[in-house]
């Protein structure tokens, strides 16, 4: 189901602030209130962007190693040994 951003008319609330997200089944009306304080609320006209981390280089096998993490390698017969 989709999630959608529902912003307040009125301006800020003190409970449910900008907005809020609502995750609703397409065939639903869009809400005309907000289920935690009542407001009139409108459904904001574009998605919110969504951020992502971006990774520069894949992780290599020291880099992993000074960060603390365990690196494993697959021998020949199939089972997993420490580098």
């Amino acid at each position: 189901m989709p999630i959608h951003r529902y912003t307040p008319i009125s301006g800020p609330c003190r409970l449910c602030g900008e907005g809020f997200d609502h995750r609703q089944n397409p065939a639903e009306a869009d809400l005309a209130a907000c289920p935690t304080c009542g407001q009139p609320v409108k459904r904001a006209a574009a998605p919110s962007s969504v951020h992502t981390p971006k990774l520069l280089k894949p992780l290599s096998v020291s880099d992993a190693k000074s960060l603390g993490f365990s690196v494993f390698k697959k021998t020949a017969s199939g089972e997993f040994e420490r580098q």
